[in-house]
């Protein structure tokens, strides 16, 4: 049984070891604990004392709770044990370590996309919660909860039921719901349904598209006045696109809402699709023409119109940098994307000229404000937006935009509508490189070229013949349209070895493959590298490229391993080449100092492993947990661990991750301490005071005259090399055997092995030393089983 200690209370909950509280709220307080009876990791939330107190919710509760933890999706969070301890109620959840939306909203909005595949999967959380007869009446932003893939979860269901249906908790002034998200009947207080869900789902897609919920208010029945006379709200025209979802969401109305989870789920399939220039075959309210084609026009205007305000403040104030310039460009092709998709798609409504003269007023009005402005600013890329854009239309009413759609998937330019008027060219040209329209010869005789996309429009072939100096009729060789110039193109790649492609063309790429004038979309790549990926420019000349690919591992690259059982492994930072005097003469057991070279690049954990990392693997395979000491947990470095443990631990590591893990050598663990720096410590001077943790010259705020304990990793500053604690706090285990001194003859990095070795190597003193003894050539040895409260480890990752 574990005791925690929460300001004057202490809690007990027999069959649980809690490491630490997560959250607090007004209805619960949430801990990270493992369950010991299967070694593993949960959310333990505990009800508050308010709940708690009425013997109503406690019974209601416990029901409700069973119930719903029968409920089985990959989007509802996984209820593992469900309980009553004393006068406490307390559930065992899977723990979600990615955070809330709520917490992602504290740092602005989210991303259209991602909020779009937030509302799809927890819709469909909610259909399957629906289909077995129950209804949330609590969604916010707090219950949507991250797995550490990312995906998105549905918590608390128990917890709203079970206060809905306790009639007595409600009269006494329990609030059902937040008001901010509450459907129109639940602030009524009427009978509820799915619907009413899926009313608050729609609050909170708006609360990540604006950063802000629809309806504010300081009071909460004004709030629930609002939801039920107020106007639907209006995204901001950079969002206006997605206006169709908001309404259908929030329509005041049930009957006119999304009428279950499944529906919205096809929404968003639907959306993503014309997003990604996928054209979906099916008709819904939400893209039938008859009713979307106007206030996708209307969200186009508005979203061209915001764009070309904002484009002339950023004209007024060129100095500045204006980071939402990709998140902008990005809204105006998912805008023309979904507008050509429509434009597909056949006319429902009565009247499909008119919706075409308002599609092309809208567009005229756009682009005669964009010329206005572009004549200061010279914004030729939205000219060219425009003017594609106008040119979609005008098919659209002749009744030829019936081209597919086709995005690139690197645009050639940098410019923030690059990638929209890259997406509107494709889908007038239909993906193709040439242009059937007749265009008059250059004056050399060759094809003409568009001057902003690199299309070759290939002049059509005229009829008549021409009079040649013979006086006979024969058409001139060199004005011929079916013979374009080609020319050579060539790309030298460091290392030569690599892989070159040409996206945007069938034939393969050969040295000195010939080809038209135009824009070619060039991949390089090899394993171990950075693979790059550019647009090259073939004009009336042959080309020669040189190109240099970069390792994929660099000095300073921070590297995390995904474990597939779930989690991620510790941080590792790549250390690159080089050399360094290892020891020093000052020390009998340090000494020699001699050169040592680091011949290969590695990766080495930027902090010791902590106890998180640790209890990963030990309840993984059952292994003993190592004792805290009484200190904590978490991200505290693990102790009590031998040498032998170490090894347990890096070969799990290994296997679970494929990649190739191991204790550091100690000629590499010392080049790292060091971190380029001469001196024994790598801040150059002896004084350690407010730069580790140790016993004496430190000044540790964990230490003192009766306690020593060790500091959470990355409390203090870290080396050059970004690597912490390599003073003080643990000493660390190492790959070598121990021998006093060092042989001079040895100059690499490879570890010292000795046959029956009994003693191994542990390197940067610990908390319980005093300074002089936390230097970067510090070491002593120690027998591989020692387990002691100021030793741990820390771990390296070989590089391809």
């Amino acid at each position: 049984m574990e005791v925690v200690t929460s300001g004057s209370s202490s809690l007990q909950i027999p069959g649980y070891r809690i490491l630490k509280k997560i959250n607090q709220g007004g209805m619960s307080t949430v801990y990270l604990a493992i369950q010991r009876s299967v070694g593993r990791q949960v959310a333990l939330k505990v009800m508050s004392p308010v709940l708690n107190a009425d013997p109503v919710f406690s019974e209601r509760f416990q029901r409700e709770a069973n119930i719903v933890g029968q409920l089985s999706h990959p989007n509802i969070v996984g209820i593992h044990d469900i309980g009553r301890y004393r006068s406490l109620n307390y559930i065992a959840m899977d723990f979600m370590p990615g955070g809330s939306v709520s917490e992602r909203l504290e740092k602005g909005p989210l991303a259209p996309l991602e909020a779009l595949h937030v509302v799809r999967q927890i819709a469909m959380a909610l259909d399957h919660s629906h289909s077995k007869g129950y209804v949330h009446r609590d969604l916010k932003p707090e219950n949507i909860l991250f797995r550490e893939d990312g995906s998105a979860v549905l918590s608390d269901f128990g917890v709203a039921r079970a206060v809905a249906r306790t009639t007595r908790m409600t009269n006494s002034g329990m609030v059902v719901g937040t008001p901010h998200y509450m459907s129109p009947e639940q602030a009524r207080g009427a009978a509820i349904d799915g619907r009413a869900d899926l009313y608050s789902l729609g609050v909170v897609f708006y609360e990540m598209l604006t950063g802000a919920v629809p309806y504010q208010a300081e009071e909460a029945v004004a709030i629930a006045i609002k939801h039920l006379t107020g106007p639907i709200p209006r995204l901001p025209s950079r969002s206006a696109v997605y206006q169709p979802l908001i309404d259908r969401f929030l329509a005041k109305d049930p009957d006119k809402r999304f009428q279950r989870g499944l529906d919205v789920s096809d929404a968003m399939d639907q959306w993503f699709s014309a997003l990604a220039g996928k054209p979906s075959n099916q008709v819904s309210q939400l893209n039938n023409a008859s009713v979307g084609i106007y206030s996708l026009a209307r969200a186009l205007l508005l979203t061209l119109y915001s764009s070309a305000k904002e484009r002339f403040v950023f004209a007024l104030k060129r100095g500045r940098t204006h980071p939402e310039q990709p998140q902008r460009a990005q809204t105006e092709r998912d805008t023309l994307v979904r507008l050509h998709q429509l434009l597909r798609e056949p006319a429902k409504h009565k009247r499909p000229w008119l919706a075409g003269g308002l599609m092309l007023l809208s567009l005229f009005l756009a682009w005669s404000l964009f010329s206005l402005i572009s004549a200061k600013a010279q914004w030729r890329s939205g000219i060219l937006l425009l003017d594609s854009a106008s040119r979609l239309t005008a098919g659209f009413l002749s009744g030829q935009a019936d081209s597919p759609l086709h995005t690139p998937d690197t645009a050639p330019d940098k410019h923030p509508a690059a990638g929209v008027q890259t997406a509107v060219l494709g889908a007038i040209s239909g993906g193709n490189h040439t242009t059937a329209e007749p265009v008059a010869p250059a004056e050399d005789g060759r094809p003409p070229q568009d001057p902003g996309s690199g299309i070759v429009k290939t002049a059509a072939p005229n009829p008549e013949k021409v009079n040649n100096d013979s006086g006979t009729n024969q058409a001139r060789p060199s004005e011929s349209p079916e013979t374009p110039p080609t020319y050579a193109l060539n790309v030298k790649t460091s290392p030569q070895d690599a892989r070159v492609r040409i996206m945007n063309i069938a034939p393969r790429y050969q040295p000195g493959i010939k080809l038209e004038p135009g824009k070619y979309d060039l991949e390089i790549s090899r394993p171990g590298f950075t693979k790059v990926r550019r647009w090259v420019t073939l004009k009336d000349s042959d080309l020669t490229l040189s190109l240099a690919l970069e390792r994929t591992y660099f000095a300073g690259k921070k590297i995390r391993s995904k474990l597939p059982s779930g989690g991620w492994g510790p941080q590792m930072i790549v250390i690159e080449a080089g050399g360094f005097t290892m020891g020093s003469n000052r020390r009998s057991f340090s000494s020699p100092a001699h050169k040592v070279v680091i011949t290969r690049a590695f990766a080495i954990s930027t902090h010791e492993i902590t106890f998180d990392d640790y209890d990963r693997f030990a309840l993984a395979t059952g292994s003993t947990l190592p004792d805290d000491a009484g200190w904590g947990r978490g991200d505290r470095p693990v102790i009590h661990v031998s040498w032998e443990d170490a090894q347990r631990y890096v070969q799990w590591l290994s296997t679970e991750t494929r990649q190739r893990y191991r204790l550091a050598t100690e000629a590499e663990w010392e080049y790292a301490a060091r971190g380029g720096v001469a001196e024994p410590f790598w801040w150059g001077d002896d004084d350690a005071r407010g730069k580790a943790n140790c016993r004496r010259g430190c000044n540790s705020e964990f230490n003192s005259l009766f306690r020593v304990t060790t500091a959470p990793v990355g409390h203090y500053r870290a080396n050059p090399f970004g690597l912490y604690d390599t003073a003080g706090n643990v000493a660390e285990w190492v790959q070598d055997c121990y021998q006093p001194g060092y042989d001079r003859s040895r100059t690499d990095a490879t570890p010292l092995l000795i046959a029956n070795c009994k003693l191994h190597s542990v390197r940067g003193g610990s908390m319980r030393d005093a300074s002089s003894k936390i230097s970067a050539d510090y070491r002593k040895g120690l027998g591989d089983d020692s387990r002691l409260r100021d030793l741990g480890f820390r771990i390296v990752m070989e590089l391809e």
